[in-house]
């Protein structure tokens, strides 16, 4: 007889968050993939349909704060930002009261925690006073269906849409406009590698910062003129044409102060892009030695990037290290590790 599949309640709702963030994307296809192997229950916490079978165990987004349900909890926690001092004062006080306790209560009630990466995990653990062995590790994925590095031919039609000279070479940026991704040192370094000769524009893919009311400012310096260099933005891309735009850079660019996984820098390598990103969070875990690590700091990101732009020999051997360590991220590898720590809590071995 085969044997019965588990049965894991979500918070109802929780596939359907907005496409473009990074949540949206982890859960629609986290929950999409862990349907092939488990029975997926939506239902709304503590509000228990008559008659329906209890689940097993439940699964959620901490950052949603702790369910009122009595079976085991395995929430999600995809960093543990807010308590660093460093990036503290660059959150808006409006996100911090939405999320902070809610996440620490959800960390202290879980029976198991899954997060996307080694960083992320030190830092709940710290943050929380998580025993580590309670924190499981399940990097995100790439579409590579999507994101590849044939995807190039696009490119010329988006840039062009937007303004941009395609015959001119460039380096994107692809992120929330948020001034923890860093991007005032990239635009800095930008105009030493201008300064030098180098003939690159700067693309920049990014929604406005989520955590503020009133984002105009930080997006306006994120996107001013820098001598030298044009600055486009590209709004609103489809992920084909953000693959595109990836597979045709000179080289990407994710100085970020932290990140809990880096996922663009991940769907860029995937796109055969060189990459230089910052030595914080989870960067240097994601890229390891098929990319550039440099201090998040002007001086060290213009060195970065003149490594890449300016010898044709090291940009090709980074594209080909590239493709070659984004294979390993994949979403169906996620879902496998939600399913070992699901089960795992099921059975009280969490």
């Amino acid at each position: 007889m085969a044997e019965a599949r588990l049965r894991v309640a979500v918070p109802a709702g929780l596939d359907a968050l907005p496409a473009h963030t990074g949540a949206g994307r982890v859960w629609a296809r986290g929950l999409g993939l862990l349907a092939d192997r488990v029975r997926l229950d939506r239902r709304a916490p503590g509000g228990r349909r008559l008659l329906a079978r209890a689940p097993a165990v439940w699964l959620a987004d901490g950052h949603m704060g702790a369910l009122p349900v009595d079976e085991p909890v395995v929430v999600h926690l995809h960093e543990a930002s807010f308590a660093d001092p460093a990036l503290r004062p660059l959150i808006a006080p409006e996100f911090l009261d939405l999320y902070e306790r809610p996440t620490a209560e959800a960390a202290a009630a879980a029976a198991a925690i899954l997060t996307v990466s080694e960083s992320s995990r030190s830092q709940i653990a710290s943050a929380y006073g998580v025993p580590p062995e309670r924190i499981h590790v399940a990097p995100l994925g790439v579409d590579h269906a999507v994101y590849r590095p044939s995807a190039a031919p696009l490119a010329e039609e988006v840039l062009r849409r937007a303004g941009a000279d395609p015959e001119r070479p460039y380096v994107l940026f692809v992120s929330q406009l948020h001034p923890r991704k860093n991007l005032a040192a990239l635009r800095e370094a930008m105009g030493v590698l201008a300064g030098q000769g180098l003939p690159h524009s700067l693309v920049v893919v990014g929604h406005d910062p989520a955590d503020r009311p009133d984002p105009d400012g930080v997006v306006a310096e994120a996107l001013a003129p820098i001598p030298g260099v044009p600055v486009i933005r590209v709004p609103g891309p489809s992920d084909e044409e953000v693959a595109a735009l990836m597979a045709a850079a000179a080289c990407f660019c994710l100085p970020s102060l932290m990140e809990g996984f880096g996922l663009a820098a991940a769907e860029a390598m995937a796109c055969g892009a060189p990459v230089v990103v910052s030595d914080r969070g989870s960067l240097p875990e994601v890229v390891g030695d098929a990319g550039v690590v440099v201090a998040p700091e002007a001086g060290a990101v213009a060195e970065g990037l003149a490594s890449v732009l300016a010898d044709p020999e090291t940009a090709a051997r980074l594209r080909r290290a590239s493709v070659e360590r984004a294979a390993g991220f994949t979403w169906e590898r996620m879902a496998e590790r939600w399913h070992e720590v699901l089960r795992a809590v099921a059975a009280g071995r969490g």
